[in-house]
């Protein structure tokens, strides 16, 4: 069963390319007491602003596997490189990544057009485990 609001505010920083999906999730995820913010347009601007305040109280990511330069994948791969412990959504209307390439990056996906009871439970379980750790 869903439950409509988490115990804590939930923040996810977004990179997706495509403003009017951005806000969709935005404004869908917001009356579930979700934040999404900040939200990218592009991979290069999270990594420029990686070590930055709006960063640090980002309690996981959510990204658009095709993007422009650089795609969601690399992207992931990178942060972890870089230490990145915080979930991964990766999401996409395209076909999900190969469980192997997922499971590189620790990442879960997503397919769109999205699912809220999808995204919010997967928000959930991500949250939750994350706690634990």
């Amino acid at each position: 069963m869903l439950n409509n609001t988490l115990q804590e505010t939930v923040k996810i920083a977004y990179v997706e390319d495509e403003p009017s999906i951005a806000q969709l999730l935005v404004s869908g995820l917001g009356l579930f007491g979700i934040e999404v913010k900040p939200v990218f347009m592009n991979a290069e601007d999270l990594l420029t602003q990686a070590e930055g305040e709006a960063l640090q109280e980002v309690d996981l990511f959510f990204f658009d596997i095709r993007l422009p330069k650089m795609t969601g994948l690399e992207l992931a791969g990178k942060l972890r490189a870089q230490g990145e412990k915080r979930p991964f959504v990766l999401v996409s209307a395209w076909p999900a990544p190969t469980d192997e390439a997922l499971d590189r990056i620790g990442a879960q996906f997503l397919p769109k057009p999205f699912d809220f009871p999808d995204v919010i439970q997967t928000i959930q379980k991500l949250t939750s485990k994350q706690t634990k750790e």
